[in-house]
């Protein structure tokens, strides 16, 4: 009957409960009821959202969100913790190191994560967040038409087909010519694949077939110096990361060289380690600097307009970043290190 009584006297309010332990009741504690000032007082305004360039001049850039498989979905309820616990499942899902994105015409939002073997899905509207395994080992670029998603497989030499639900539909591997395919981008009826290791751009039909390439190894106009990332443009160029040649390269749709700008440094508009690249509806050019840890955006002559970012874990900030899409005036950036897609918004005027 002990454990019965004792149950019943922590039941009891403190002053019967010490009086039925035999010792005094303690005098009640009066707290001071609080002054109308401190009712009245607000709570504190949520920090405002990271703005390039920043006050007093007109923000053209600010921060959105930042996108990772738990702040997409959500943490577990209860029950579903308990799940994993029996299941043997108790990590919450994560991107390892994000790269290449793709925007879809569902407007889902699809991330190639290279050592996670997976392309991550999110649905932002509803919100919802899945993942899609990927039989690869270096996961660099994804591109998505219709139903159907491509990705470079990196080390495998390989770029494949997958349908919805993450089967094989064919793959492009070292016996057709890749030997390190990165960047990837899709027009039309075909794939622009960045081979890295060949110095070119190769182009594969829906089909699976190699159709043409162009570009060779070296420094003139059309050649590259280790290439990695490509993107379209609004008026069907194509804008290609001569990496090791601190430079991006501009060509027709057919492979025919246009025109480049930059240059190996530290400065503003220089490159050291340019990555993803992408083009907005207005023909702004947007190069991921991965070492700097910032994107600088340029127009079409290579004039610095803007860059935002910079080196850190906060809202808006980078480190390491890689890949970069953009839809609309919304900005997705592979924030790598931080295993995050951070989203900008163009918010309009001339920088």
């Amino acid at each position: 009957m002990a454990w019965a009584l004792a149950l019943a006297v922590w039941a009891l309010p403190a002053s019967l409960a010490a009086q039925s332990a035999g010792r005094p009741a303690a005098a009640p504690v009066v707290r001071p009821a609080p002054s109308s000032s401190a009712a009245r007082q607000a709570p504190p305004a949520p920090a405002a959202r990271p703005v390039w360039p920043p006050a007093p001049e007109t923000a053209r850039i600010r921060f959105v969100r930042s996108i990772d498989p738990v702040g997409v979905r959500g943490r577990p309820s209860f029950f579903g913790r308990m799940a994993r616990v029996f299941l043997g499942d108790r990590e919450d899902p994560r991107m390892r190191q994000p790269y290449g994105i793709a925007v879809g015409p569902d407007r889902r939002v699809y991330v190639a994560d290279t050592f996670g073997r997976a392309v991550h899905v999110y649905d932002l509207a509803k919100p919802a967040y899945s993942a899609i395994a990927v039989n690869g080992d270096s996961i660099i670029g994804v591109a998505v038409v219709g139903s159907r998603l491509f990705v470079t497989d990196s080390v495998s030499s390989r770029l494949v087909a997958l349908d919805a639900r993450g089967r094989t539909l064919w793959t492009v591997d070292r016996s057709q010519g890749l030997m390190r395919p990165t960047g990837l981008a899709a027009a039309g009826d075909q794939l622009y694949v960045v081979d890295t290791l060949a110095n070119r751009v190769v182009v594969v039909g829906l089909d699976g077939a190699v159709r043409s390439h162009f570009g060779s190894r070296g420094s003139g106009p059309g050649q590259f110096n280790y290439p990695t990332n490509i993107a379209l443009g609004p008026d069907g160029r194509l804008y290609v990361t001569d990496t090791m040649n601190f430079r991006i390269q501009i060509f027709t749709s057919d492979g025919l060289f246009q025109k480049s700008f930059g240059q190996l440094g530290d400065g503003s508009g220089d490159f050291a380690k340019p990555k993803g690249i992408a083009v907005d509806r207005a023909g702004r050019i947007y190069v991921v600097e991965g070492l700097n840890d910032v994107v600088q955006m340029f127009d079409d002559t290579g004039r610095l307009l803007l860059e935002f970012g910079g080196t850190g874990t906060s809202d808006g900030q980078l480190y390491l970043p890689t890949g970069i899409a953009i839809v609309n005036d919304l900005v997705y950036v592979a924030d790598s290190a931080n295993r995050r897609v951070q989203v900008f918004e163009y918010v309009g005027g001339e920088p």
